[in-house]
């Protein structure tokens, strides 16, 4: 019998290259949990300390106040504050009920420590945001 974590990561874009043990390991290390909308689930400035995949539903990104994106099922969220520790550099709140697989601190450390692809895929991710936002604010 399949893992449904497992095969809600096969249709994430940033885990398409991951081996089949490799997808094993990082479900092994994540938490499902739905929200329902307007769930508030991260908050510019304030400490970040969660790693977020939307598998279902629709939730809006804002920076200062401002629409950035609207993400869809497949995309992520909160790796920069994994990566540096520092505040989260958006605000993200669910348009509609959710559906989201979680890590902590510890456990996307774990994660992207035994994956090297996987640790670029996200710094590539995290560069082109940043870009667009830089793009967007000019």
């Amino acid at each position: 019998m399949s893992d449904p974590k497992i095969e809600a990561l096969k249709k994430v874009p940033l885990f398409a290259h991951a081996s089949p043990k490799e997808l094993e390991f990082v479900a092994s290390r994540t938490d499902e949990t739905p929200a329902p909308a307007g769930t508030q689930l991260t908050k510019q400035g304030s400490s970040g300390n969660t790693f977020y995949v939307l598998l279902d539903g629709e939730a809006e990104v804002t920076i200062d106040g401002k629409h950035r994106r609207t993400l869809k099922p497949g995309d992520f969220f909160g790796e920069i504050s994994m990566l540096d520790r520092g505040p989260a550099t958006a605000t993200v709140t669910t348009k509609t009920p959710v559906r989201l697989m979680v890590m902590s601190h510890a456990q996307f450390r774990d994660a992207m420590g035994t994956d090297p692809e996987l640790h670029s895929a996200v710094l590539a991710a995290m560069a082109h945001r940043l870009r667009e936002d830089l793009d967007s604010s000019t």
